[in-house]
């Protein structure tokens, strides 16, 4: 039965435009036929993932198990739940830094239950399948919401992520947050 492999490379993921997934592909009798470099993103999202392949293997990447299914996304995501190391819970911090062209931004510390790290952008936190991304990019491993996961309509996903960050980020430093009474959270 043909197969894919997963090895994740913490040095590469470090590097800028970094691409820390060696992919495998085995035929039938077990015997490799290539291999691909991706980033996160590129192994996370089923639909990048072929366009991936094709673009650097030349060649048609058809999963028909994932084809089948009436998520296509979350099916090709349970595929290779089984082939990474998951990520357990997690907490998000957030640290300022001095931009030269920006002034003071934050970016986020996420911290693993099993002890990794990432630093995202805002922007990869917002959205549920951008902080996967992020965080299999830089830890290596899967981080899955189930509740999350299984919210069908689009704004509802959203509004369920919305309410998981509230409970996931912590408030900034007191000597960096916006004040005591701040009640958008």
């Amino acid at each position: 039965m043909p197969s894919i492999r997963i090895r994740w490379s913490e040095s590469e993921a470090r590097k800028p435009y970094a691409r820390p997934f060696m992919v495998t592909f085995s035929g039938d009798d077990g015997a490799d036929v290539g291999s691909v470099a991706l980033n996160g993103a590129d192994l996370l999202y089923y639909t990048q993932f072929q366009t991936a392949v094709l673009s650097l293997a030349g060649e048609l990447f058809v999963d028909t198990a994932v084809e089948a299914s009436a998520d296509p996304q979350r099916a090709w995501l349970d595929r290779i739940a089984g082939l990474m190391p998951a990520t357990g819970a997690i907490t998000i911090t957030p640290r300022s830094t001095f931009d030269d062209n920006q002034g003071r931004i934050f970016r986020l510390v996420i911290a693993t239950e099993g002890g990794g790290a990432a630093i995202v952008d805002a922007a990869g936190l917002l959205e549920y399948q951008e902080l996967q991304a992020v965080l299999a990019h830089q830890t290596g491993g899967l981080f899955r919401d189930t509740a999350i996961e299984g919210v069908e309509d689009a704004a509802d996903r959203r509004r369920a992520w919305m309410g998981a960050l509230r409970l996931l980020i912590r408030r900034p430093d007191p000597g960096e947050a916006m004040s005591e009474s701040w009640h958008w959270a």
